[in-house]
């Protein structure tokens, strides 16, 4: 028969700590697992972290080997050969977190029994205030390109001929004078006037030689 007395604070008020006080022999093969206490938390606890001690207050008992399972919830944690030195304080592996309840488990060791005599003391902390990120999102700058098409008109058609006769006038040779008519025209006369005074010239000569003549058959 199992002999267990418990010293809890059931439903603590806001606390740092919880104390669990498990007495009593317990006995069984080794590894096998029992449950020595059970005590509620206090909702405005739930989810607060805690680290677990355990003190040894049976002096003339030493049994390693022997280990506590504490729960509470979805969290659990070990305090490991507890029992292992008269008057040893041992702490817990790791943190737990706090549910609507805690409960103790005993593991026996290799000695097969447990001398009880334990304070098990909890420290519990409120869990650290979330952290809140403000997100500012980057200015955003649109850019709006207008496509600008420039038409240039067409050059504008040569005018028709259909319809119309073009009559060009040969160009005269030769240019044009300054002082006006032809250069053509202008050679002519020239051409004309030399021609006239070549002839008068050989008829003046031709009147001379007669006239030379006929003072020689004088």
């Amino acid at each position: 028969m199992v002999g267990l007395l418990v010293f809890a604070l059931p439903a603590l008020a806001q606390s740092d700590e919880i104390v669990i006080e498990v007495d009593g022999i317990n006995r069984g093969v080794e590894g096998h697992i029992i449950r020595v206490a059970s005590v509620d938390v206090d909702p405005a606890m739930a989810g607060w972290m805690c680290t677990a001690t355990a003190q040894t207050l049976n002096d003339a008992s030493e049994n390693p080997g022997n280990d506590f399972i504490l729960t509470s919830g979805s969290s659990s944690t070990e305090i490991l050969d507890w029992e292992a030195e008269a008057g040893g304080v041992t702490t817990s592996t790791g943190t737990l977190v706090l549910g609507e309840s805690i409960t103790v488990d005993l593991r026996i060791g290799s000695n097969r029994v447990s001398s009880g005599g334990v304070m098990i003391t909890l420290t519990c902390s409120p869990p650290p205030a979330p952290v809140t990120t403000t997100t500012i999102a980057a200015e955003t700058t649109t850019t709006t390109l207008v496509d600008t098409t420039t038409t240039i008109p067409a050059a504008p058609a040569p005018p028709t001929t259909a319809g119309v006769t073009l009559t060009t006038e040969p160009a005269p040779v030769g240019g044009v004078a300054a002082g006006g008519g032809s250069m053509a025209a202008r050679d002519k006369a020239g051409a004309l006037a030399v021609l006239a005074t070549g002839t008068a010239a050989l008829l003046l000569g031709g009147a001379l030689a007669a006239q030379t003549m006929f003072r020689r058959r004088d």
